[in-house]
């Protein structure tokens, strides 16, 4: 951990500072918080708070088919049972919630920190209010729409900018909320249940905008499988659940989803009817979901490197098109101060020509005033073409163009990676652009690049072995001898 932070600071936000980068240079300065946690998502009556007490042994959230909660709770072990407000949570320097603050009361008043006692747990766990569809709900659009920026705008205004107007609802920024949780979470569960597979909108929403490049910590679970009584119907409800993810989420194939059910005396008596023959298998899924969530403490420095990794990545892209985007422009003014150099310069060198010709000096002095004004006229004509190569410039053809010279062999080879950078680079880039000016963007320097290749191709492959499994896997076994 220490390892990532140093890199972090000594080499990520100062370039990210430097060029307006996409990371967030105020929330990663924050302390994580004290434990890992699990993230838990999810229609209201998905099952999220049934999942916590039993995974928990204890009835801590309360349960039913109506939503239950509005809020964020925290749950935590400890020596005894304690209950926290929102204002006592975000307002300890220690726990690292103090980041929710931005937020607003209307979210601070909607967090407690639950405490219990004999939780043989060492991690949090994070249960969310239910998603749902509100009548005021606005429609579904890009993730990367970028309106144009009025002013010096923060990687966390930008994100701010482009959740704005959605569950105003709530008093707060729910998307932009979920997705603070989701970069601190090391284990994400989004559950789905039988009534609304997938079509909750608020749910395609999340997926879409607050939970992008999460896919290494998500879990996808289909809850309540217990309750079909025809395997048709359970067919019919997981086809749905596929095809609604299919809409947002643009791969071929998609993630693995979780059939489980939370194991209660109603279900256990109908093992004979409709699914119940499969009760062993859903136990069996379930009990993969519970060990995914055991497994948050040691993700947590996997987390840590392979957010560093993307962070690094990420970085990189930006700087790359930031520098060939400086160059174009560069480039092209150069070329239009040599065209009003040459007009001025051009001029007076015929006019001096025709004054040593002989030519009256009326007439010479003439040539060189003349040469003065074409220069001028240059120069008007020249800020105006420049003006306009500006706004072509920050358009998303002219830096997607950018991108494709810089990237193109990774995109012909088809990288998916490489694209889902970009798409979340865009937005940064074209807010860095407008808000430095293109005559004041600063010059990315060799060293830089190479500080961010380092990172990637020596720094990171080193973390991975330090944390590397080698006395249990084979594998790394392996690999360790051939590097000796």
């Amino acid at each position: 951990m220490q390892q990532t932070s140093r890199l972090e600071t000594n080499v990520l936000l100062p370039l990210n500072e430097k060029l307006l980068g996409p990371l967030d240079r105020k929330h990663r300065e924050e302390k994580l918080p004290s434990l890992p946690f699990v993230f838990l998502l999810g229609n209201h009556s998905s099952g999220k708070s049934s999942f916590i007490n039993y995974l928990l042994q204890r009835d801590v959230q309360s349960t039913g088919v109506a939503p239950t909660d509005d809020g964020f709770t925290i749950i935590a072990p400890g020596r005894e049972d304690l209950d926290q407000d929102g204002p006592a949570l975000v307002g300890d320097p220690d726990l690292g919630f103090s980041g929710l603050r931005v937020y607003g009361p209307a979210l601070i008043q909607r967090t407690q920190l639950k405490v219990r006692k004999g939780i043989q747990a060492n991690f949090m766990l994070v249960d969310s209010p239910g998603m749902i569809d509100s009548p005021h709900s606005p429609p579904h659009q890009s993730q990367f729409n970028y309106g144009g920026p009025s002013g010096r705008l923060s990687p966390q205004q930008q994100k701010s900018n482009s959740f704005k107007g959605q569950d105003s609802d709530r008093g707060y920024e729910f998307p932009e909320v979920v997705r603070w949780y989701a970069e601190r979470a090391d284990v994400i569960l989004l559950f789905f249940d039988p009534d609304k597979p997938g079509t909750t909108g608020e749910t395609l929403s999340i997926l879409t905008r607050s939970l992008v490049g999460m896919d290494h910590k998500l879990h996808l679970v289909l809850n309540k499988v217990d309750q079909f009584r025809k395997i048709h119907d359970f067919a019919r409800a997981y086809g749905s659940l596929c095809w609604n993810l299919s809409k947002v989420i643009p791969l071929k194939d998609l993630p693995r989803i979780y059939t489980m059910c939370i194991p209660t005396k109603d279900n256990q008596m109908q093992a004979a009817e409709g699914l119940g023959a499969s009760m062993k298998d859903l136990d069996a899924m379930r009990e993969e979901v519970v060990s995914e969530v055991q497994r948050a403490p040691e993700r947590r420095v996997d987390n840590l490197i392979t957010n560093l990794y993307d962070s690094s990545r990420l970085l990189k892209m930006h700087a790359e098109v930031f520098e060939d985007l400086r160059a174009r422009y560069a480039s092209e003014k150069w070329r239009r101060s040599a065209l009003v150099a040459a007009t001025f310069i051009g001029g007076n060198a015929l006019a001096a020509s025709a004054l040593a010709s002989g030519v009256p000096i009326e007439a010479a002095a003439g040539l060189s005033v003349a040469s003065v004004f074409a220069s001028a006229g240059v120069v008007w004509h020249n800020s105006t073409v420049m003006a306009q190569l500006e706004r072509d410039l920050l358009h998303e053809d002219s830096l997607g163009e950018l991108f494709r010279r810089r990237y193109g062999r990774q995109l012909a080879e088809g990288d998916e990676y490489v694209l889902s950078l970009w798409k979340r680079v865009l937005p940064s880039l074209q807010v860095a652009a407008h808000t430095l000016g293109f005559s004041m963007m600063p010059k990315l320097k060799n060293s830089e690049i190479a500080a961010l290749d380092n990172i990637v191709s020596n720094e990171i492959p080193e973390l991975r072995r330090q944390c590397a499994p080698t006395d249990s896997s084979l594998a790394h076994q392996v690999a360790k001898m051939f590097r000796s």
